[in-house]
């Protein structure tokens, strides 16, 4: 059965030593001039400013570049409710909020390839890009974040590390398929030439 088109960002599933995921997040904020909008899976990394909405010196996000060398700190699993608006399960351009972020550089996630090429075992051990072509969802709150298929090789200025394919029911080699990586390039593990872990 062919896997579908069904784009989440990053989930996180479990800590490399083989524990699952224990849920804990850093609070980050989200600037209400931001021109950018947030959802569930987007990776984001350090503003490198002072947050001016809120000064008691809470870390400021901004969402991630999917180029090279740029670096990830975490990615978003939840939201604070807005109280102004509580059925709000993403954060709108120009809204502001809070993000409840993992940041735990030996967190495992799960994502989606983007289909644009056929990944296969050899893939495994490789290093990837992220892509952002697809814009998140407003109605389930997911992030349209995925795997870039067209770009794995041994890179360590690539974002991920592709650690194999997820076991998921119904999750098969081919386009869209669901894999478990590890973000190579983060912002707490990079070297000081800013890569990361470098791939076969």
């Amino acid at each position: 059965m062919a896997n579908i088109d069904a784009p989440f960002g990053l989930k996180p599933v479990r800590h490399l030593n083989g524990n699952p995921w224990n849920g804990q997040t850093v609070r980050m904020l989200i600037e209400d001039d931001d021109t950018d909008s947030y959802f569930v899976g987007d990776p984001v990394t350090l503003s490198g400013a002072a947050g001016s909405d809120d000064t008691s010196g809470i870390i400021v996000a901004d969402i991630a570049v999917a180029t090279h060398s740029n670096s990830i700190y975490g990615v978003i699993v939840s939201f604070e409710p807005d109280p102004d608006n509580l059925s709000r399960i993403y954060c709108p351009t120009l809204a502001g909020g809070y993000a409840n972020v993992c940041i735990d550089p030996d967190v495992i996630y799960e994502v989606q390839d983007d289909g644009t090429a056929v990944l296969d075992g050899a893939s495994i051990g490789t290093n990837a890009m992220l892509t952002a072509d697809t814009s998140g969802s407003t109605i389930t709150g997911l992030s349209g974040w995925e795997l870039d298929a067209s770009i794995v090789a041994a890179n360590a200025t690539y974002q991920l590390q592709i650690l194999g394919i997820s076991q998921k029911p119904d999750n098969a080699l081919g386009i869209y398929c669901i894999w478990e990586v590890i973000i190579s390039n983060h912002v707490l593990r990079r070297s000081a030439a800013g890569s990361g872990n470098l791939g076969i």
